[in-house]
Order: C-alpha cells, then structure tokens, then sequence
C-alpha cells in the first residue's frame, strides 16, 4: 500500500477522495469540537505516555519490552511517514502538522491497544472485567480512529495503514521475544 501512496495510484485517490466526500455529509460543529479534543487526549505521544505509567503501576520492573515494542514501532512509523511524505488533505476541519501516511494517531492507538491487551491476558483473571477491558479498548481505537476521517485530517488509506502497521509490527515484535525468550530457556 505503501507503494502505491507514493504513487499516488488511481484507485487508492477514488476510495480516499470518496471517503472525505462521505465524511462531508456528517459533520456537525458539536461533533468537530469532541472529535478534535478527543484527537489531543489520544495524540501519539500521551499515548505512550499514559500507557507507561500504566504499564509502571501494573508491571514494574517488566515495563521495558512493552515500552520498547511501542517507541521503536513509533520510531519506524515516523520514518515510513517521511519517507512516503504524503501531504494531508486540503480541506482538513482542524490543524494537524507533518505528513499524512501513515496516521500515527491510528497506529499508536492500536499498537498500544494490542500490548495493553496483551498485559490484560496475563493480569486480570475475571473474564467479566477483562471482557470490559478489550471492549472499552477497541471503542477507543474505533473513536479515534474514525476521528482522524471526521476531521478530515487523513486520508482512508492513512488510517488503514496505520492499522496494518500496528498489527504486523505488533506480531514481528512477538515472534522476535518469542525467539529470544525460548533462547534464554535452553541456556
């Protein structure tokens, strides 16, 4: 997909054009107002941030692999963005700065979803409070990421590759700790 952003390929520009058309339709000032705040809770950076210092209080000592699967997700992010340099879309209804692809509030959103409910797996044992967890957790990835079309900020193709990207950095950073931990064990 990459590829074909920097391309700026036919079919990629139609669903992304016609997805900002769609967008149009719904916009509403109260609407703008909540999206945009919730877009600056959720920026990239106080999401790593809250996750953490959430990550101390539950995990201590063991913070450091959680915390460096998401900042060095973080670091490749922001290069393919500057490599791909896709400016964002013209008629944006709040100011956003930087490159539009891929859309690093969708990906640090879904990558630090995925490690918090990796963590969830492995600390709450009552399925009822886990089960509120991951949906509380998949309704905010879903707010947030539909915020960053609302707003007109990113393209359709920026948000879904923000995703593919948390989810295939998040499962190369698991088979990477995986290897190295069944290392450790036959020491």
């Amino acid at each position: 997909m990459m590829i074909l952003v920097k391309l700026n390929n036919s079919m990629i520009l139609h669903v992304d054009y016609e997805v900002l058309d769609w967008m149009t339709y719904l916009q509403k000032k109260d609407i703008i107002d909540s999206f945009h705040m919730l877009a600056r809770i959720f920026s990239p950076v106080l999401v790593i941030i809250y996750m953490s210092v959430l990550m101390f209080l539950l995990l201590r000592e063991k913070i450091t692999l959680p915390l460096l699967e998401v900042t060095t997700g973080y670091i490749l992010m922001e290069f393919i963005k500057n490599y791909v340099a896709r400016p964002r879309p013209t008629d944006m209804l709040v100011r956003a700065f930087g490159y539009s692809f891929p859309s690093a509030h969708t990906f640090e959103i879904v990558l630090v979803s995925l490690v918090m409910l990796q963590v969830a797996k492995q600390l709450i044992y009552n399925k009822k409070l886990l089960y509120l967890t991951y949906v509380t957790l998949l309704l905010v990835m879903a707010l947030v990421i539909f915020s960053r079309l609302y707003l007109q900020v990113h393209f359709f193709s920026d948000v879904t590759a923000g995703v593919f990207l948390a989810l295939s950095w998040h499962g190369i950073w698991g088979n990477v700790i995986e290897k190295l931990t069944k290392k450790q064990r036959n020491y």
